[in-house]
């Protein structure tokens, strides 16, 4: 396989020159933005450097590769082999079987990736250089490729021709554009006059549920003036309960520990007359069914006003969709994105929202009790998805 770099002043040209040294066959396998002299800091202008690649035999030698370890695959004995040493024998066969396994695994994950870098140039082709700049910064930020393809095509939509090189211009379009992706915010609002209004939080383990409640709980009381209590159905570990009942203490708040449906229906009852009442739920595992049917069962009793999925975005994007789809039959009204402060980009929110069409009720960013909890703000979570190398 020949691979080169080439160095142009933009995109185009770039692309040129390869196709006319390398041929219509080279396959980009990265792109990215430089000075050209490092010397002239930033009076230097910008230049995109790509990679490119092409093998002509590459099937060839993939063949003569197969053809070569044919031999391993031979369910027949050969007459050459020592009766003696067939252990031997057997663990120098396994041994190149695994080999010729593993070569073959690498060819296609380096096929796989070459596909998605085509993938990504043709769909990107036609798109301006400046266009191309913010859809690789939304990329790195864990944006889905397809959404980023989205959000740019939209900013040449909604661009002004002359202003098509205009980076300033071309960041608040793609701002704008991706506020109207996260929109639908809905933090929590009883209804004036209504008591008992039942919030349950739900979700994997370990996503800080019960810190999110302490937090909410707490801003309720002395900021909004509503009357709280707490129920926490987490008797799986009792310093979640002793946590939940420490934070009760401080705030001055009622709570129950209960340990079983009547003692449920009983805390529901007793708290019946205070504006909200949180539920805190043991962390679930998704795939144990046996733990999703107890928790159904204290949704069917409880009837809440609200069903909230606590996510941590510290998880990667398709491991959310699918917490979100295992939790979808206890009727998920919205969502909480936990933990802002452990990581550096931000895409996995976007890309869940994209996917569950679920509004946002808060994020938190720290573990401060009763702070590091907000109502996301539309312009604010935009700015982060565009954050340079975790980078304001």
């Amino acid at each position: 396989m020949k691979i080169k770099k080439y160095v142009a002043k933009d995109f185009k040209s770039a692309i040129k020159q390869a196709q006319d040294e390398m041929g219509s066959d080279a396959i980009i396998l990265h792109t990215r933005q430089l000075k050209k002299n490092r010397f002239l800091g930033f009076l230097s202008p910008y230049h995109v450097e790509i990679t490119v690649a092409v093998d002509q035999n590459l099937k060839v030698n993939t063949d003569l590769k197969r053809e070569k370890n044919t031999t391993y695959w031979n369910p027949e004995p050969k007459e050459t082999i020592a009766p003696q040493k067939p252990e031997m024998e057997d663990m120098d066969h396994s041994a190149s079987e695994d080999q010729l396994l593993l070569e073959l695994q690498q060819m296609k994950d380096m096929m796989s990736d070459i596909k998605l870098k085509m993938h990504e140039v043709g769909a990107i082709k036609g798109i301006s250089d400046t266009a191309q700049h913010f859809y690789q910064i939304l990329v790195s930020n864990n944006v889905n490729q397809d959404i980023a393809l989205s959000i740019v095509s939209s900013i040449e939509s909604n661009l002004p021709a002359q202003k098509m090189d205009d980076e300033t211009w071309v960041r608040d379009v793609c701002i704008n554009v991706l506020q109207e992706y996260i929109s639908d915010i809905s933090p929590i609002a009883s209804t004036p006059g209504k008591k008992g209004h039942i919030v349950f939080m739900v979700g994997p383990t370990g996503v800080g549920k019960t810190t999110t409640i302490a937090k909410l709980a707490a801003n309720m009381t002395f900021l909004e003036r509503k009357t709280v209590a707490l129920i926490t159905l987490d008797t799986y570990r009792v310093s979640a309960a002793e946590q939940l009942r420490t934070f009760a203490e401080i705030i001055g708040i009622p709570i129950s520990v209960v340990f079983n449906s009547t003692d449920f229906k009983d805390a529901v009852h007793a708290y019946q007359d205070s504006d909200i009442i949180f539920v805190d739920t043991a962390g679930r595992s998704p795939r144990n069914l046996q733990q999703m049917e107890e928790l159904r069962s204290y949704l069917n009793i409880g009837r809440p006003d609200e069903t909230i999925l606590v996510l941590s975005v510290t998880t990667h994007s398709q491991d959310l969709i699918n917490i979100y789809r295992q939790f979808a039959p206890m009727k998920i009204d919205k969502v909480i994105f936990t933990k802002l402060d452990e990581t550096y980009s931000y895409g996995q929110i976007l890309n869940t929202i994209y996917e569950i069409n679920k509004p946002v009720a808060y994020l938190t960013t720290g573990q401060n009790v009763p702070d590091d909890i907000e109502v996301p703000d539309p312009l604010h979570l935009a700015s982060l998805l565009l954050r340079k190398d975790g980078l304001a």
